[in-house]
């Protein structure tokens, strides 16, 4: 069973989900927004979300602590660990590393896949969708697998667990309503991109949720 952690109403699994479901695979969802219970013990596999708070924010979203404990157990016990986002700066700071503000990435930037076995799917350069404006410094023993001029850790692996500073899971409705409050320029100019660099997303998404579900069998 995967176990899904989502931290807002408007930050859903999206293209993760609708391939787990073409997959076939079971799953469930623990909003954790909502007030559902955080697992005492890790499951087999675990993808958590992105979310508009930050990792820190621990007073204002008390559940945050009981997520970071089981992150912890999840990446030492070797489960399957997929991070988006702000689950990627979850695993960070689950590991012990500090999470800090950093360069604003709003929209579609290129990043650069950087070392094996991420080649997999991070080949050369290629474009993905950000939402953030946190960046983190690596755990000891991790892999970067892909990396950007304005923030360099993009994704990597330590033990089982992948994160990734950006977004594969976005669909065009997801995209609009992050973008409702931006400038008139800056949302037409996002909308646009989006029209022309979501399939390539969608493929990207779908191999790294098939090596998930693999158990990252590169």
């Amino acid at each position: 069973m995967i176990t899904i952690l989502q931290h807002g109403e408007h930050e859903p699994a999206g293209t993760v989900e609708e391939t787990l479901n073409a997959e076939s695979a079971s799953f469930s969802v623990i909003r954790l927004y909502e007030g559902d219970p955080i697992p005492t013990e890790p499951p087999e596999k675990l993808i958590i979300l992105g979310g508009q708070m930050s990792v820190n924010d621990e007073r204002e979203f008390p559940f945050l602590a009981g997520e970071k404990q089981l992150v912890k157990k999840a990446v030492a016990r070797g489960s399957t660990v997929l991070g988006i986002c702000l689950g990627a700066q979850m695993i960070a700071a689950a590991c012990g590393k500090t999470v800090y503000a950093g360069e604003k990435e709003l929209g579609w930037r290129t990043i650069t896949g950087c070392h094996a076995p991420g080649q997999r799917f991070f080949p050369g350069e290629f474009d993905v969708f950000h939402w953030h404006k946190e960046t983190f410094d690596l755990p000891e023993g991790a892999r970067l697998l892909a990396t950007g001029k304005a923030v360099k850790n993009q994704a990597f692996m330590i033990n089982n667990a992948l994160g990734v500073q950006f977004h594969p899971e976005v669909t065009k409705e997801i995209i609009a309503f992050w973008a409702k409050d931006l400038g008139a320029d800056e949302r037409t100019a996002i909308l646009k991109d989006s029209e022309e660099k979501l399939d390539e997303n969608r493929f990207l998404c779908n191999a790294i949720v098939h090596v998930f579900l693999a158990g990252w069998t590169w």
